[in-house]
């Protein structure tokens, strides 16, 4: 698994935002500024999700609605 620095520069080099990211591994930028800070370590689904977006393959991660969300309360009703 590459460090944070490493995914960092990889994707500053391919001209990636963290928002991009963020977005296409269905986390948010926070997740993201972590992960290159080397603060949290990410699942390897979404490890590699994170290298199949800086390199532009593959898909996005499906989006999960979560329980305690606005879009899930306004869901149920």
């Amino acid at each position: 698994m590459l460090s944070g620095d490493r995914l960092k520069f990889l994707r500053y080099t391919h001209n990636k935002t963290q928002k991009q990211v963020a977005d296409w591994c269905n986390c948010t930028e926070r997740y993201i500024k972590m992960v290159e800070k080397g603060q949290e370590i990410p699942t390897e689904e979404t490890y590699k999700a994170i290298l199949n977006c800086i390199y532009g393959i593959g898909k996005p991660l499906p989006k999960v609605v979560k329980a305690n969300s606005k879009k899930a309360k306004e869901i149920k009703e």
